[in-house]
């Protein structure tokens, strides 16, 4: 008689607790929005840097090591006098590597092929920033009229570069906000907090064009650069939840 008892009551717990087990469950489920948005800047650059190389060639080491410093000293002494009082010039990569070539020999009755020697090639590599983005074409001209004979750029950036990323990731949630509350809304209901977010940031420069036109006889050319904006974008996911 009294297992009879026990069986009753935990059948009773048994069905008076699933009920509050299911409430509990259902309080704790919360309605979420999660949304992807993306928020942009736009500005034009305060800053265009140029990699220029000096290269040389010579059959000797010494050889090749004396000619470079020439013709780097003479990029440098040109360079340095177009440049503006906030521009910079800096040394990124100096090396001398041997030149290969492929000769064939004969080793008794047989004709092999192998590498020697050819000569000695010298590269020193400068970094030029500038400040003055008026002087672009003067300055990629002035080095290669000096010595430069590698051009890399300009590549141009700004500045306040960490200020325009964070303002893209402000607009970005500015955004993921007026969304979230337009579907809360239509929902019934209303944005109660973020959750949850999440954010990649990129930076797209706009090339460059090189105008070309064709000079009166006997003008001095200074080669023209157009420079465009250089676009910030963050994308940005957001978790928003939503209440009554």
């Amino acid at each position: 008689m009294k297992r009879s008892v026990f069986l009753i009551l935990a059948l009773i717990i048994t069905l008076v607790c699933a009920p509050l087990a299911g409430n509990a469950a259902e309080k704790d489920q919360v309605a979420t929005a999660e949304l992807a948005t993306e928020g942009t800047v736009q500005v034009k650059p305060d800053k265009a840097t140029f990699i220029f190389t000096v290269v040389t060639e010579a059959p000797q080491a010494e050889e090749v090591a004396k000619a470079n410093a020439r013709e780097a000293e003479n990029f440098l002494t040109a360079v340095k006098r177009v440049l503006g009082k906030d521009d910079k010039v800096k040394t990124l990569q100096y090396q001398i590597l041997p030149v290969f070539r492929r000769v064939e020999k004969t080793q008794g009755k047989r004709k092999i092929n192998t590498d020697e020697i050819a000569g000695y090639r010298a590269s020193h590599r400068f970094e030029v920033e500038l400040r003055d983005l008026n002087k672009i074409g003067q300055v990629a001209d002035t080095a290669v009229k000096n010595g430069a004979n590698d051009v890399q750029g300009p590549s141009f950036s700004h500045s306040q570069q960490e200020d325009l990323q964070n303002q893209a990731a402000v607009k970005a949630l500015e955004r993921a906000h007026k969304l979230a509350e337009a579907l809360a809304q239509a929902s019934g209901l209303k944005v109660k907090r973020v959750i949850k977010m999440s954010t990649t940031q990129t930076i797209q420069p706009r090339m460059f064009s090189l105008a070309k036109s064709i000079p009166p006889a006997g003008a001095e050319v200074t080669t023209p650069i157009e420079v465009g904006d250089i676009t910030y974008r963050s994308h940005l996911t957001v978790i928003f939840e939503l209440a009554p």
